[in-house]
């Protein structure tokens, strides 16, 4: 082998090296030197067009997407759009499922960093063990745990050195960035080699979900839009360790029910999950017209679903989501919920009124200046049960309320 052969072989590893470095350097360049508000600043400038604020950063996206579609016409075909299509998707659930009191849009560059760095890692990631003649099975998994693994240790090293706190949910971004990448690896430059076999996700043994790539990425997927999920409303460092059971605990059960399934003497599962959904829907048909059905400490009953341990987010309108559980809103949270507020603002505090700060004043009934909508907003903040008494007289009353219940103390 020639000295540049050997270079060349060994480019691949380089390139790995270089870029898992600058994954874990680039948060302390961002910060030292005040790139990330600097980026924060670009991603919001934006010009006028009939009172529509059109951002400049929406515009190089959409410019820079059209050159790829032109460039590459003729080499696009409908396993590529629909490959690009659930790369959208993803894209579109991660930005649903994840800081949600940050309310950052769509074609934010700090909100998307995550996804766009390790997606980039995946390929590199690709790259490096294809030229070692990995196949795609053993590629899926090193990447996945190459991933979780810097990210992880990115997470660490930021508590002594940058006085940040350790961030799961930022875990979880990466990891779905990497199985984004993977997505467009294998389904697009690949052209969906690893589906040469069929599309079959289940296996009759466990080990073979190891052997069989689409399998593989499949439920590397579920488990990272888990971690997503969970650590987006458990965000706070206190309940890390409760956030990893969950997600073990989620991934389990739904791995359990699709292993199983293939297996037709469990049909005591699907009879069972069928009765839960027939129950579920009679109590909500029951108890649609009510709100607050039961409150105790950790569980709450809305509208007959029961929603345990998790915060919620009632809107005026009835609906409701989970929320990043907390006992401090800061200023950036509050502006969120004041966007949905409109005449009145309900927390619940948890049992023991620990949460439920953040706020001007420290008391039970305030009025305050929205700037969201330029109107008066009342806010008020009582313990839980007594919120979730509150919240069903003002309902009755015809108010429009803003509900935020905090589940525990």
């Amino acid at each position: 082998m020639t000295m540049i052969e050997k270079k060349s072989s060994n480019l691949p590893a380089t390139n790995l090296v270089l870029y898992s470095l600058l994954l874990i350097i680039t948060p302390f360049l961002l910060l030292q030197n005040y790139l990330q508000s600097a980026i924060g600043i670009f991603s919001r400038l934006h010009f006028n067009i009939l009172g529509i604020e059109i951002p400049y950063l929406l515009i190089v996206v959409i410019v820079f997407i059209v050159s790829i579609v032109v460039i590459h016409r003729h080499q696009l075909n409908y396993y590529h759009l629909f490959s690009w299509l659930v790369v959208i998707l993803m894209l579109i659930l991660g930005q649903l499922s994840t800081d949600y009191y940050f309310n950052h849009r769509f074609y934010d560059l700090q909100h998307n960093w995550h996804y766009i760095a390790y997606a980039i890692f995946a390929y590199i990631m690709y790259r490096f063990l294809k030229s070692k003649q990995f196949p795609p099975e053993r590629i899926i998994l090193y990447t996945f745990i190459s991933a979780l693994s810097i990210s992880t240790f990115d997470e660490f090293i930021q508590i002594p050195i940058s006085s940040r706190i350790f961030d799961i949910c930022d875990i979880a971004k990466d990891v779905w960035g990497a199985v984004m990448g993977m997505v467009v690896i294998f389904f697009v430059i690949e052209k969906g080699k690893i589906t040469s076999n069929g599309w079959k996700i289940r296996q009759e043994k466990i080990r073979e979900y190891f052997k069989h790539p689409f399998s593989l990425l499949f439920l590397e997927a579920v488990l990272s839009y888990i971690l997503l999920c969970i650590s987006s409303i458990l965000s706070d460092i206190m309940y890390w360790k409760i956030s990893i059971l969950i997600i073990i605990g989620l991934f389990i059960i739904f791995f359990f029910i699709l292993h199983k399934s293939q297996n037709k003497t469990c049909r005591i599962i699907f009879i069972t999950i069928f009765i839960i959904i027939i129950v579920q829907g009679f109590f909500f048909i029951k108890y649609h017209k009510d709100n607050i059905v039961y409150n105790t400490y950790g569980l709450t009953v809305y509208k007959g679903i029961p929603i345990p341990f998790f915060d919620i987010m009632i809107y005026s309108n009835g609906t409701f989501r989970l929320v990043d559980k907390k006992h401090y809103f800061n200023k950036r949270d509050l502006l969120t919920i004041y966007g949905h507020a409109s005449d009145i603002l309900l927390i619940g505090s948890g049992s023991n009124g620990k949460g439920g700060k953040g706020f001007p004043e420290q008391k039970e009934v305030q009025f305050i200046f929205n700037t969201k909508t330029k109107k008066p907003l009342q806010v008020i903040v009582l313990k839980t049960p007594e919120a979730c008494e509150e919240f069903n007289r003002l309902k009755n009353k015809g108010y429009n309320v803003l509900f935020i219940l905090h589940n525990t103390c």
